[in-house]
């Protein structure tokens, strides 16, 4: 009678059977963990974004419903397309910068083929300043009061940030106390919202043109801001006022028109745009690609939109 000997231990053959099953496992694990972080980050970036452009478009639409619009000759809101970065005086320029003249304004609302995606308000989007009530704006306590309000897109380095961070694209937010505002009405006939005293930037005044510190900082990462004003044609159609292709880049009201409507659009980058754009801008991205700026930007960002409509008031 013989006794068949038990055997121990697993053969070559089940030892690769058992890798190889092991290796597709783990494989399979990689891929669905990657596309879940992919995912997860493309959601984060996504909430992110949507947070600041309802913050930008709550408040930006919130202080054009209170503008006050007159028809007189002095100037109740005005409006720059920015084709150089000179304006704040405190602007960091970079090499290689966003592009500047034309190849950063595309404006052709009457182009089919265009599309919120597609729109450029310039190097420096749209300045836009006006007369309002703003509910956040320092008052004297009487009803009533008007404050100058001003919107502004400038590259620089947050001061709330470390010294280590880099310059970025941010939308400054200005807004002038009541009594200052009134008091320059009266003594400047316009309070630095159409024609500037000279080159002094001082005191509240100059928080219109040139936001000082990071008080008025409304969101970072807003690569680009505009405004398109509409009023109504004789059969009560939307018609495009400004801007215009070939047009002028300023708009005054109400010598320009009288807008009963308008368009906000706001440009914003993600965290994957923000890094590839501060590369760029550093120059560690060898291209010689005259539009790698705004391919990246269009790839890495999203464009949103509010509508707003305009009530007329007396100062």
């Amino acid at each position: 009678m013989f006794c068949r000997e038990h055997r121990k231990g697993f053969t070559v053959l089940e030892l690769l059977v058992a890798s190889t099953v092991s290796i597709i496992l783990l494989g399979l694990f990689l891929t669905v963990s990657t596309l879940i972080l992919d995912a997860w980050g493309q959601s984060r970036d996504s909430l992110s974004s949507n947070a600041k452009a309802r913050i930008v478009l709550d408040t930006l639409t919130s202080d054009l419903e209170s503008a006050i619009l007159r028809n007189d000759p002095g100037v109740w809101l005005a409006c720059d397309l920015l084709d150089t970065t000179g304006n704040s005086g405190r602007w960091d320029s970079a090499t290689p910068q966003k592009p500047t003249g034309d190849d950063s304004l595309e404006i052709d609302f009457d182009d089919p083929s265009l599309t919120a995606e597609d729109f450029r308000f310039g190097v420096a989007g749209t300045w836009i300043r006006f007369f309002g009530s703003p509910v956040d704006a320092s008052t004297t306590g009487n009803s009533g009061d008007v404050n100058a309000v001003a919107y502004q897109l400038i590259r620089r380095k947050p001061h709330s940030r470390s010294s280590a961070a880099d310059e970025s694209y941010n939308l400054y937010r200005s807004i002038v106390r009541s009594d200052y505002t009134l008091e320059e009405i009266v003594e400047d006939n316009g309070y630095y919202i159409d024609e500037f005293d000279g080159n002094s930037y001082e005191g509240h005044a100059g928080e219109i043109i040139s936001p000082r510190n990071d008080a008025s900082l409304l969101a970072r990462d807003v690569v680009d801001v505009g405004i398109v004003f509409y009023e109504l044609d004789s059969a009560d159609q939307n018609r495009v006022l400004f801007p215009l292709v070939g047009g002028p880049k300023l708009f005054r009201v109400p010598q320009d028109g009288m807008p009963s409507s308008a368009e906000v659009y706001v440009r914003i980058l993600d965290e994957e745009g923000t890094k590839q754009i501060s590369a760029y801008e550093r120059g560690l991205v060898p291209t010689d690609d005259p539009d790698f700026w705004w391919k990246t930007v269009k790839k890495f960002s999203s464009v949103y939109s509010k509508r707003v409509q305009f009530k007329t008031g007396k100062l």
